[in-house]
């Protein structure tokens, strides 16, 4: 059974760790600036009290979660045991839902994920060489504009 629902701060610990995964796995090749311990310490008191965190549950495990602020996403992450599957596109459609304009951050070397948001109606308006995010590593912003849709 899957269920789409709010994280609740007992959630902290699985969705750091599944940021964490997904990260290695999908981007093995971007430095590592924060410890586990740090990592749960950033969801438990930074994300979680401050912004819209979306999780899909399969049964009784996190299968991902997405995470926003106001126009901005920040956190989109599914457990690599589970891409593939749509949960991405459901996480990201139900924060679209909620949102007149989502923009994000991502690596320009995770293309990957720039092709799945460019598949999700995102484009590519800024590039930058890094020197402003904490891993120094290239990055582009991408919007999503509802008022762009031609449906």
């Amino acid at each position: 059974m899957q269920i789409l629902r709010n994280a609740e701060i007992s959630d902290a610990i699985r969705i750091a760790q599944i940021h964490r995964l997904a990260r290695f796995t999908a981007m093995p090749w971007l430095p590592v600036v924060h410890s586990s311990e740090e990592d749960l310490v950033f969801f438990s008191e930074t994300v979680l009290p401050n912004e819209t965190v979306r999780l899909i549950e399969i049964e009784t495990e996190i299968a991902g979660f997405i995470a926003f602020r106001g126009d901005w996403l920040n956190h989109l992450y599914v457990h690599p045991d589970f891409w593939g599957r749509g949960f991405g596109s459901q996480l990201l459609n139900n924060a679209k839902a909620a949102s007149k304009r989502l923009q994000l951050w991502t690596f320009q070397g995770n293309n990957a994920a720039r092709s799945f948001y460019e598949l999700h109606q995102f484009s590519e308006v800024e590039r930058t060489d890094g020197a402003n995010n904490e891993e120094l590593t290239p990055d582009v912003r991408m919007v999503w504009d509802a008022s762009d849709r031609w449906d």
